[in-house]
């Protein structure tokens, strides 16, 4: 009996722990203009409230959209958790503020507690761009570990079922990410977002895809530039689990002052850079702009077409105006990615985010890029 309890007890531990539930979260950007109840609640498992903001001295900055118990009433009828996410690129120097010492820490958790509460939020989403250096790298770690205490404490005082959920946005690059603590941060967050898009653009030495799945043989800076790398670096470098990994998928593309891919940017150009959401392209796409497929890649370009050569009628002939201005747009389809989510799913990693799902919302009032997501990988 005693050998056969041991060798039970052996094969329990040995065998693999199930595998995490799937999320496919969705932002929800107040500067949308997308109405809550156009929201695709069926196809996503959270929605991400973006952004409660933080001015220069730490304040937390309240509208009419934020917080907004209307949106969380309707994700609670469509038993969609709703989580309220913080910071934003601009709010950077007010959570360095906020988070310069314990107490003023502890003081702006309460304040976000309060958010949480009024607003019935099932969560707080933490989108800092990005700790810089050691004194940010502890700041953020001790705001994280700040927001999950407030978190569990608020939990047993209002006597709620479930836990709250935390989770964090990191960037894809290795530049910042260092200065992630991850061995603390990933026990406090549910999962954590990795931004794994916008790894090119007007800071880049040459016109490349900014978000494909796999680097181009052609891209000089192919070392760090895909999905499978950002995601490779927080599992194999950084020691994240992949149930804790979530891969950032935009719904926007960028668009290049140049004519072929791979071609090397001028800086100087850089005002002529812009992102564009997805709606944009695919109407661009109908109105004749060429589409190509990197299949090395797994992702699309779209290009402006070339205009129709004509002699200038003389030498003090203006040549060239915005029209004729090149024009390359790197973004994902339907079919990127579809197979974006299978790969994802087929790594094992916890799933996708989506930033942001207005920028999905098409005329005929489907969301294609999002439809394609669930389609390659379907809840259980």
């Amino acid at each position: 009996m005693i050998r056969y309890a041991s060798l039970l007890l052996a094969l329990m531990l040995a065998a693999p722990s199930p595998a995490a539930e799937r999320v496919l979260v969705g932002y929800y950007a107040t500067f949308g203009k997308l109405p809550v109840e156009q929201i695709p609640w069926d196809r996503l498992t959270h929605v991400c409230h973006a952004f409660l903001r933080v001015d220069k001295e730490g304040e937390l900055v309240t509208t009419d959209a934020m917080p907004n118990p209307a949106l969380t009433a309707d994700g609670r009828a469509n038993d969609t958790p709703i989580l309220v996410t913080i910071g934003g690129g601009v709010t950077v120097q007010g959570l360095e503020v906020v988070t310069a010492t314990s107490e003023s820490t502890a003081a702006f958790v309460e304040r976000v507690m309060q958010i949480i509460e009024d607003g019935r939020y099932d969560g707080v989403d933490l989108d800092w761009e990005f700790p810089r250096n050691a004194a940010t790298r502890d700041a953020h770690k001790r705001l994280v570990t700040g927001l999950r205490t407030g978190l569990t404490r608020l939990a047993k005082q209002t006597e709620r079922e479930a836990p709250y959920l935390l989770t964090a946005t990191v960037s894809p690059s290795p530049f910042f990410g260092q200065w992630i603590e991850t061995d603390t941060i990933a026990e406090q967050v549910d999962w954590l977002n990795v931004m794994a898009y916008d790894l090119s653009g007007p800071w880049s030495q040459h016109a490349a895809h900014h978000a494909p799945l796999f680097a181009s043989s052609k891209d000089a800076e192919r070392a760090t530039r895909s999905v499978a790398a950002a995601m490779r670096y927080w599992e194999q470098e950084r020691g994240v689990p992949k149930e804790k990994l979530v891969v950032g998928a935009p719904l926007f593309g960028r668009a290049m002052p140049v004519r072929e891919p791979f071609e090397a940017l001028d800086p100087d150009l850089a005002d002529r850079h812009r992102a564009m959401a997805f709606s944009q392209i695919r109407k661009l796409a109908g109105e004749g702009w060429p589409a190509k497929w990197d299949n090395e890649s797994r992702a699309p370009w779209l290009q402006k077409p070339a205009p129709d050569a004509e002699p200038a009628a003389s030498p003090l002939t203006p040549v060239g105006d915005d029209d004729d201005r090149p024009e390359l747009i790197s973004f994902d389809d339907r079919n990127s990615m579809h197979m974006k989510a299978n790969w994802t799913r087929e790594q094992g990693y916890r799933g996708m985010f989506f930033w942001a799902i207005h920028q999905d919302r098409m005329s005929d009032e489907r969301h294609w890029l999002l439809d394609a997501a669930n389609k390659a990988w379907p809840a259980d």
